[in-house]
């Protein structure tokens, strides 16, 4: 008889793989005489929400309902290395909630994201732009971690992947909770992608506080004016799974390899139509085949779904070539391959499902190394459920064991869906994560112990815990838009809302981090003049006008806030002999050193001034642009090539330029024929005159085609001019039919200022037209195709197809019925002019009002102004 003895279970975390199945097929637990100790790096320990607030004695009284708002936000980012698709993921996502319609592209300049003219012209991500939104949680019912709720907010940040960049990187890090790592399929892992990692793995940006193993690196990194920080949770995404030499097992092994510390569990298999003849299949009617991560073959076919390995369940996408913008055309179809309740297949010679349960084995395999009940049920050789693979797959993400892997091809609209759903499912919420780490300021703002921790009475949550009430909030992000902030130049705050909430029109404090070897600066207070919504570069008025613990809000009205800064409540007046309240600070967000200069050189006094406005603002904005000023010199520093132009960009289009214009807008009428309302559309037409030529010096007698070509002050103004004329006062339609004279331009510094910025005079050619537009709206009319139609019909039935016709808003010209020596025939003859929208459908209704012996032909006759 042999005796089974049971190994401790953190016995097992040091074995390979080989030997854990070696363990299995021996069915023998062999009690080792000395614990397997595995060689780990120091990690950090995931705190759960409710198990956080019981350690901590918090009263919970008037906190579930908090709790739950809580375990229902993520605040993700999107990480990667330049054009390996994270815009295009992040459009998808949109389009997919709802807040698009269509999803934009990069190539085409039309992205939520990107919104920068620079950005929009380069095709790349430069700043960094939250936006937020709700996704349905299709996997969170009853039995799960959490209570049945089918949504889930998300605060999504889309970073830029050029290495010039990296502050947006960094700064964007140093407020998330998790996040999605996107790698290119056929690149694998980059030069960039290595980049990003580092700055979601090392104790230095993120500004956490730390466990018990790790505060003594803490405390050392504390003296250098810098915090250890606790890992994002991640997920890896390989997009581009359309593109051909694209592999998603090189993918994998590319993560193993070059990413210190991944751990890559692939949670899906990719589904390829093979252009070979697979096996019949009662689930699925196309050639498809899965193809497990380590089959090395080359030819796979076109990428078209993936086989979900927690679920076993196969999602398919149409087959579609090219972009899909609409997601309405591109829903997937869901195949369970396991029978309901049990794990048999349902079609046992389904090659897909074979490839399936190979693959999930291995799964369930590599989630027992770093998963202790997964490990039970693999030691006793049973299948752990559906919940509960998820709830270990989060288990081990959250505590950076593992790092899942997903396909996509999120330009064709494929494997999107998942990720969002993985996003709910395996990402932290703010209560998921450890509180950050906070510098303590006493009465004189000197700075002390880095790690001490606030505790009000009563409460033993520290401050910076989301369900503690005092306010904490950090600033990771200033931008400058015209026509917001509020403030004079339009500052626009990004904060992260750790702890306690702010509201609109709340009198704030605002500390910044202390330099090293440099007295802390006196705290401001500052009073908040609105909140905006997080929607790309479109902000609108926050309805609620209160952002709460976990929460990424854009506040406005505050004028001397930058980047790193600390925003905590404005103290109250204290009472002789009561204590004051202590302040705290985080520790700011780290900006890379310059590594190229510049020097700038303006033509005047005055333009000097305006130039070193605008640098300001811009280093307020970027703090890893370095101004350097002084009598004889102006100096911009960055950190690439690529830094320094975009800077500089941004200090032309930023200058206030006037220009003016002056233009004549008219009719021209192209009738069908002389006695019908009827017109032949046209495009607008552009026309300059003479004295505007002089002005822009181009040619008298040149077309404004030929000038177009030659001139950009030119070209920028006949676009204008056409460009505002696709859109007319009425509605989102085309003008036509119109005829747009430039009498006369006139700039502020003369054609000098619209060299060196043409865009001033698009726009204000466009704001000209659209002006006139609104203020004559009631000189335009809305157009619509109308149809010529001759109707046959039987003689006795005229008058009710004529009513009929009066009732579609038709004219009728003409009423023939023919006759024949001595008697009429039997068909009658109808011409006249409809609506085209009113004759859809028509054939059906004259065949019932003619017994089936009316016919009727239709021809495109021209536009008329519509009548409803």
């Amino acid at each position: 008889m042999i005796r089974i003895a049971r190994l401790p279970k953190t016995s097992l975390t040091g074995f390979r793989r080989a030997d854990v199945r070696r363990v299995r097929q021996t069915n023998l637990r062999i009690a080792a005489s000395h614990s397997v100790k595995a060689c780990c790096r120091a990690r950090f320990h995931s705190s759960v929400a409710t198990t956080a607030v019981e350690r901590d004695g918090f009263d919970q009284n008037g906190t579930q309902a908090e709790i739950q708002r809580l375990q229902h936000v993520r605040n993700v980012g999107i990480f990667a290395h330049v054009d390996a698709g994270k815009t295009t993921v992040t459009e998808r996502m949109l389009a997919l909630a709802g807040i698009v319609k269509h999803a934009g592209s990069v190539d085409d300049g039309n992205t939520v994201t990107d919104y920068l003219p620079a950005e929009r012209e380069r095709g790349i991500t430069i700043q960094s732009a939250a936006i937020s939104f709700e996704w349905g949680w299709h996997n969170n019912r009853s039995g799960d971690d959490f209570d049945a709720n089918d949504n889930v907010t998300i605060a999504l940040i889309d970073t830029p992947g050029h290495v010039d960049f990296s502050v947006e990187v960094n700064r964007s890090v140093a407020v998330l909770d998790g996040a999605v790592l996107v790698v290119d399929a056929v690149a694998g892992v980059q030069a960039q992608t290595e980049t990003v990692w580092r700055a979601m793995t090392r104790p230095s940006l993120n500004n956490h506080a730390t466990t018990e193993e790790v505060r003594d690196t803490s405390r050392r990194l504390s003296n250098q004016n810098d915090h250890a920080h606790e890992p994002l949770p991640c997920l890896a995404l390989v997009n581009k799974m359309d593109k051909d030499g694209c592999h998603f097992g090189n993918a994998i092994n590319s993560i193993k390899q070059k990413l210190p510390g991944a751990n890559p569990i692939p949670t899906q298999i990719p589904i390829f139509q093979s252009s070979n003849k697979i096996p019949t299949s009662s689930l699925f009617s196309r050639n498809l085949v899965a193809v497990p991560v380590d089959d090395l073959s080359a030819e796979t076919g076109q990428f078209v779904g993936v086989v979900d390995l927690v679920h076993m369940r196969a999602i398919v996408w149409p087959d579609h070539v090219g972009n899909v913008s609409n997601v309405e055309e591109c829903v997937p179809q869901v195949l369970p391959l396991l029978k309901t309740g049990t794990r048999q297949p349902i079609d046992e010679t389904c090659h897909i499902t074979k490839a399936a349960m190979d693959a999930r084995q291995e799964f369930i395999e590599a989630m027992a190394e770093c998963d202790e009940r997964i490990e039970e049920f693999y030691l006793n050789e049973q299948q752990p459920s559906n919940a509960e693979l998820r709830a270990a797959l989060r288990r081990a993400t959250l505590a950076q064991k593992a790092l899942p892997v997903m396909a996509s091809a999120a330009l064709r609209g494929r494997g999107v869906e998942p990720v969002l759903d993985a996003i709910a499912d395996l990402l932290p919420s703010p209560l998921d994560r450890l509180p950050p780490a906070l510098t303590l300021l006493d009465e004189g703002m000197a700075p002390t112990k880095s790690n001490a921790t606030a505790r009000t009475p009563g409460k033993r949550v520290t401050i910076g815990h989301p369900l503690h009430p005092t306010l904490l909030a950090l600033v990771f992000k200033v931008v400058h838009m015209k026509g917001r902030g509020g403030s004079g130049d339009g500052r626009v705050v990004f904060a992260r809302v750790y702890s306690g909430e702010l509201r609109d029109r709340d009198t704030v404090q605002v500390i910044s981090p202390p330099v090293l070897g440099e007295p802390a600066q006196k705290p401001r207070t500052e009073r908040i003049g609105g909140m905006l919504e997080l929607a790309g570069g479109t902000f609108g008025n926050l309805q609620e006008g209160v952002c709460k613990s976990g929460d990424v809000c854009a506040l406005v009205n505050l004028k001397s806030v930058a980047t790193g800064d600390t925003i905590m409540v404005a103290p109250r007046k204290q009472k002789k002999g009561k204590k004051v309240e202590p302040l705290f600070c985080l520790s700011g967000v780290a900006s890379p050193k310059p590594v190229l200069t510049v020097r700038l050189e303006a033509e005047s006094t005055e333009k000097q001034t305006r130039l070193s406005e605008v640098l300001t603002l811009l280093s307020i904005e970027d703090p890893s642009l370095v101004v350097e000023e002084n009598d004889s010199v102006t100096l911009l520093s960055g950190l690439g090539e690529l830094h320094i132009e975009v800077a500089l960009d941004r200090i032309q289009r930023d200058k206030r330029l006037q220009a003016a214009i002056h233009l004549q807008l008219e009719p021209a009428w192209c009738h069908a024929s002389p006695d019908s309302p009827c017109m032949i559309l046209t495009d607008p037409a552009v026309t300059v005159s003479e004295e505007a030529r002089s002005f822009l010096q181009v040619s008298e007698v040149a077309t404004e085609e030929e000038l177009v070509l030659k001139s950009v002050v030119f070209k920028a103004l006949v676009e204008g001019c056409r460009g505002a004329l696709k859109r007319g006062p009425l509605g989102p339609y085309s003008m036509a039919n119109v005829r747009c004279h430039v009498v006369n331009v006139d700039a502020e510094e003369g054609l000098a200022s619209l060299n060196a910025m043409p865009g001033a005079l698009r726009a204000a050619a466009a704001h000209a037209i659209s002006t006139l537009l609104t203020e004559h709206k009631s000189s335009c009319t809305i157009l619509e195709p109308t149809m010529s139609v001759e109707v046959t019909l039987p003689n006795d039935m005229v008058g009710s197809v004529l009513s009929d016709l009066t009732g579609r808003r038709g004219t009728v010209g003409d009423v023939l019925v023919g006759e024949q020596e001595g008697y009429v025939l039997s068909k009658a003859l109808l011409r006249g002019d409809v609506p085209l929208i009113e004759i859809l459908g028509y054939a059906t209704r004259l065949r019932s009002l003619t017994a089936g012996e009316g016919a009727f032909t239709a021809e495109y006759k021209g536009h008329s102004p519509a009548s409803h």
